[in-house]
């Protein structure tokens, strides 16, 4: 257990290295980054004891232009499709699935030339949040 002597001595240490110029604010800076990811740079989820000071952060950095527009429409899709949404894009449900104009012709199985496919896909295969801003 710390005791109050214990505090005293490493503040008097402290203040000794201050005044003899041998802390580096870098150095103390990068302590600090280190210690704070260590503490609260991973995310468990909502049943985490530290969720709401990390949806504080979030907030935050959103607040302050941290995420790219980019980013953050990344991000949404990636919710939506969680959330078992479609995702945005044209409204593609009045289209044929195999086009039947004469400009279709030439592309018809009929003629030897590439088949259209058959099904056109209505929603995205299993989509995963972009690699950079996955967990690790």
């Amino acid at each position: 257990m710390t005791t109050t002597q214990d505090v005293i001595k490493a503040a008097m240490s402290v203040a000794g290295d201050a005044a003899e110029g041998r802390l580096d604010p870098a150095d103390l800076d990068a302590e600090l980054v280190a210690t704070c990811r260590e503490l609260v740079g991973t995310v468990a989820g909502p049943d985490d004891t530290l969720w709401s000071l990390h949806l504080d952060i979030a907030r935050q950095v959103l607040a302050m232009g941290g995420v790219t527009l980019d980013e953050l429409s990344e991000w949404a899709a990636v919710l939506r499709q969680r959330a078992g949404e479609p995702p945005n894009g044209p409204d593609l449900s009045d289209m044929p699935a195999v086009a039947d104009s004469a400009a279709s012709e030439p592309y018809s199985p009929k003629t030897g030339g590439p088949s259209l496919p058959s099904k056109r896909r209505t929603r995205r295969e299993h989509v995963r949040a972009p690699a950079q801003y996955r967990h690790r």
